[in-house]
């Protein structure tokens, strides 16, 4: 293995003593991996039962509606017109094509249906429309988030590309991937002046039924010269969004879920709600909201528009949060933020 690229630990400043759990080691020594502030995501078949089989959904009347999910009419031009100094394209569900400081990256991409669930939005750009593609970041080992097939294609098509990836999720990926880093949190990678840092979040592992918590989870800090972007992959609302900002400093924009959250006794641990999602910008500083985690997929109680559509607003306006901050894009729509006091809006999702 080539000694570029390798990866190194932050270094970590003195915290509260609240915050320390968030800068400890996730290993537990055995192969495994766990939240150090205490919270197990343990909810096993028995639950899905409950959940499926004797739980009232309170939102089955409104299911029953058609969703607005709207898609980009031309998302390779939306990208083509925004500096490359700093730009984020929303790709449906986790998958953002992200560029800052002419280092162009992908976090989750996923082409295609997620496993056996279909999607409802068509992807808005294919692997063959992609230009350029510098590294590819992963944030956990779901199967809505790292697509076997998506990163084969990307690996043929790219073959410097660097894989980014948690802790122990390596052995996950195609062997077409070639160049692979494993991290662990307030670990970071440098690729051309953009530093890659994978950071703490809550959540866990399972892609079979014999590797629970045998690879880590996280989500992801990119840091150029004068932009950043934050993304926080799959994530239940935790303080740990404050010991981010205190190491890495507040993010231009921070791309933060908003669905897959009902019912919210089964998902409260692992997935945020509308309302961690505006808390966790709050505690980040961030300057701008990018939604993503909506709208592709039904995975849940919830209408897939509903926390894109009638909770963020409400939310945003509660907390005096300005609507230019706030950013809902139609798949494939785009935004550019090379700029500090205003960013580039293209295909707002409008309803």
């Amino acid at each position: 293995m080539s000694v570029m690229h390798q990866p190194v630990d932050v270094d970590l400043p003195a915290v509260p003593e609240a915050e320390r759990p968030f800068l400890a080691d996730p290993a537990l020594g055995d192969g495994r991996f766990h939240n150090p502030w205490g919270v197990r995501n343990d909810r096993g078949f028995s639950d899905i039962l409950r959940w499926k089989l004797t739980s009232s959904n309170p939102f089955a009347q409104e299911k029953r509606r058609r969703p607005s999910l709207p898609v980009a009419d031309r998302p390779a031009e939306l990208w083509q017109g925004l500096s490359e100094e700093a730009r984020v394209q929303w790709l449906g569900h986790a998958s953002v094509l992200a560029e800052v400081d002419g280092v162009r990256f992908l976090v989750d991409p996923l082409f295609g249906a997620a496993g056996v669930v279909p999607r409802l939005a068509s992807a808005p750009l294919t692997v063959s429309e992609l230009l350029r593609v510098d590294a590819v970041l992963l944030s956990h080992g779901h199967r809505d988030h790292l697509d076997a097939r998506s990163l084969d294609a990307l690996a043929r098509r790219f073959e410097e590309a660097l894989f980014l990836v948690p802790r122990g999720l390596g052995s996950a990926l195609p062997r077409s991937c070639r160049r692979v880093r494993e991290l662990s949190w307030w670990q970071q990678v440098d690729l051309r002046g953009v530093r890659f840092t994978f950071v703490p979040s809550q959540h866990w592992h399972m892609r079979t039924p014999f590797d629970r918590e045998r690879a880590l989870w996280g989500g992801w800090h990119a840091a150029g010269a004068s932009r950043s972007l934050y993304h926080s992959g799959d994530t239940g609302y935790f303080g740990g969004f404050r010991t981010i900002r205190r190491v890495l400093g507040a993010p231009d924009v921070a791309v933060l879920p908003l669905g897959a959250y009902e019912p919210r006794w089964f998902m409260e641990a692992q997935h945020m709600s509308p309302e961690g999602s505006v808390q966790a910008f709050l505690d980040l500083g961030a300057r701008h909201f990018l939604g993503m985690h909506w709208g592709t997929f039904d995975l849940t109680d919830e209408p897939v528009d509903h926390g894109a559509f009638t909770l963020l607003p409400e939310l945003a306006g509660a907390r005096g949060l300005a609507p230019e901050r706030v950013h809902v894009l139609a798949h494939g729509g785009a935004l550019g933020f090379a700029r500090p006091e205003a960013v580039e809006v293209r295909e707002p999702a409008i309803r």
